[in-house]
């Protein structure tokens, strides 16, 4: 079992390819063992670091997470978890709330960040996305419902879905700023953004692009919420690039 001890508990993540390291994070609710056929599609090039994200899958579910500082802790956590990992700068490959907590880890430790690949986030939580989040737990099956309760636990589960929405709602009310420090951000940045996201209004994604220097938006007009799913192969040949291009294969 693979563990890092952060400030607020253990992170918990899988290991999977050989190569340069990419560092995988998955949205809220979700878990590294989620993204398996995900991180799978970079593991010819890649040692693919999946993290379980602080109250998700394996890691741990610290006081105080679920909170305006959601994404603050998840970001510290990561933080710890690139010194203890890794003496060189990595890319982060974050989706939603995963690329929200690698945008927090890029203001502690910039020297250990390569680039930033993000697929659906935001600068500052909405009222869409809370309303995208209500329509979502409302909307799941039986089967997925089972499916989350595997990767969390029966018991957890339910607590977790519960408490993700209290904090995106608590963030909303408070106007809370989420991505603290985009005109610090140095390292080379792609950002995915569909037109019918409706967890990310597009005008929160262009603040992020604007706001760290010479970021790229790749948008697709009838895309929804993470680009990554819409067409793995596509999705997948784009970001090979840009990591190509970016010497960090």
């Amino acid at each position: 079992m693979n563990f890092v001890p952060t400030r607020h508990g253990a992170l918990h993540y899988l290991d999977v390819g050989s190569g340069a390291p990419l560092v995988l994070l998955h949205g809220n609710t979700y878990s590294a063992a989620t993204q398996e056929r995900l991180a799978a599609r970079f593991a010819d090039e890649h040692r693919v670091i999946s993290v379980d994200l602080l109250g998700h899958g394996q890691s741990a579910r610290p006081e105080g997470l679920f909170t305006t500082r959601y994404f603050a802790m998840q970001g510290e956590a990561l933080a710890d978890l690139l010194e203890q990992l890794f003496a060189t700068p990595v890319p982060l490959f974050g989706m939603s709330a995963g690329g929200m907590t690698a945008l927090n880890a890029v203001c502690h430790r910039p020297d250990l960040v390569a680039a930033l690949i993000l697929d659906g986030v935001f600068h500052q939580v909405t009222t869409a996305t809370v309303d995208a989040h209500h329509h979502s737990t409302a909307n799941m099956s039986p089967s997925w419902h089972r499916y989350m309760a595997r990767q969390h636990g029966e018991a957890w589960w339910p607590v977790l879905n519960d408490r993700i929405e209290r904090a995106i709602e608590l963030m909303a009310a408070s106007r809370t700023i989420v991505a603290p420090c985009l005109p610090s951000i140095k390292v080379p940045t792609i950002v995915f953004q569909g037109g019918k996201d409706a967890f990310v209004p597009d005008a929160q994604a262009r603040v992020i692009v604007t706001g760290i220097r010479g970021a790229r938006l790749v948008y697709e007009a009838e895309a929804g919420h993470l680009i990554a799913w819409r067409n793995p192969a596509a999705f997948r040949e784009r970001v090979r690039r840009f990591l190509h291009t970016h010497d960090l294969v």
